[in-house]
């Protein structure tokens, strides 16, 4: 069983990775987009939030794994990326979290201290919702961890 679930995760888990021509743009030094510096200070606040919104590890990674993805696909401008990076953990948040444990949008955008809306935050989650085709719950290397974990003890009977 463990191996089936294996060989299906591991199927899915390179459709939910940021393509490759993406990253090379990031890595570029001639685009006008983000740059992989700016992304990996995006990705450290994003651990900051989590943290301080007591969100779990997975809640976290699935943001980032948005995140990638979505600047994989999209020329950004630096000035959006605050918009977005907190767009993807608020979408990572209601798939992972429990509803009673997701912080009120305003709550969120008022502790990340960027300057957008409640109407700019909903606005760019259904942007990212519909470049990633509604693909939002992925497979990352925390699935297979946990699966790893989960069936660990099995093994060592």
């Amino acid at each position: 069983v463990l191996q089936m679930v294996t060989t299906s995760n591991i199927s899915q888990e390179s459709y939910f990775l940021p393509r490759e021509t993406g990253l090379n743009i990031m890595e570029s030094a001639n685009h006008n987009g983000v740059s992989a510096k700016c992304r990996n200070a995006k990705v450290e606040d994003l651990w900051s939030l989590t943290s301080f919104f007591g969100f779990s590890t997975q809640t976290f990674v699935l943001a980032v794994n948005l995140l990638d993805r979505f600047l994989a696909i999209m020329k950004v401008q630096p000035k959006h990326l605050p918009c977005i990076g907190v767009s993807c953990l608020h979408i990572a948040a209601k798939m992972v979290e429990d509803e009673c444990n997701i912080s009120p949008t305003h709550e969120l955008i008022r502790i990340s201290q960027s300057k957008f809306t409640v109407s700019d935050l909903s606005r760019m989650e259904k942007i990212i919702s519909g470049k990633l085709n509604l693909e939002l719950k992925a497979v990352t290397a925390l699935t297979f961890l946990h699966l790893y974990h989960t069936n660990c003890p099995k093994f060592a009977r």
